[in-house]
């Protein structure tokens, strides 16, 4: 498939907000439609599943996902729901995406990286795991999962078995402003 952008419609069913109870994807915390590119697209009707492979970039807002493979699972409408056929594949909502390979995820007030990720838009997370890198302004933390709650903006690193320790580096107001006078 040639390579090209796509909007995805996951917010373009009918009576949607007739069910607040279920969440809508999001990976910024404006929400909004999600746009992407990639290499190739795969999308199984009967396990409402899209495959997207080869230099994935998916955008929200102000967020940015990037990965080698993402694999998004659609909910079923939900009963009495008319989805309109003109949407296209993967009309619905968005219960889960899989992002594989080099995984980088961009927010304007921090950006991680990993191996893997994986969005639940029933806990509004992102779970990273695997060589994750967290880089926040000066600071920087390493570990091997990261749990990053969208909405909420909280975040939380948990250490690899063999390293046992989170490690990072962060700089202060006051070192930062000293290094920006000296030239540092």
């Amino acid at each position: 498939m040639a390579r090209g952008a796509f909007i995805l419609s996951a917010f373009a069913l009918a009576g949607i907000a007739a069910f607040p109870a279920e969440a809508t994807a999001q990976l910024s915390s404006n929400g909004g439609p999600i746009s992407y590119s990639a290499d190739n697209l795969e999308y199984t009707d009967s396990e409402r599943r899209l495959v997207l492979t080869g230099d994935v970039d998916v955008v929200q807002g102000n967020a940015r996902l990037r990965s080698d493979v993402l694999t998004i699972y659609f909910g079923a409408p939900p009963p009495g729901a008319t989805v309109d056929p003109s949407a296209g594949p993967a009309a619905g909502d968005i219960e889960r995406m899989i992002a594989e390979g080099e995984v980088y995820y961009v927010r304007p007030d921090q950006q991680a990286r990993g191996n893997r990720a994986v969005y639940e838009t029933a806990q509004d997370s992102v779970t990273f795991t695997g060589n994750v890198v967290v880089a926040s302004q000066a600071s920087v933390i390493r570990g091997d999962t990261l749990v990053m709650h969208i909405s909420s903006g909280r975040t939380t690193l948990a250490p690899s078995a063999d390293r046992g320790r989170v490690q990072g580096v962060f700089r202060p107001r006051n070192a930062r402003q000293e290094g920006a006078t000296s030239g540092q």
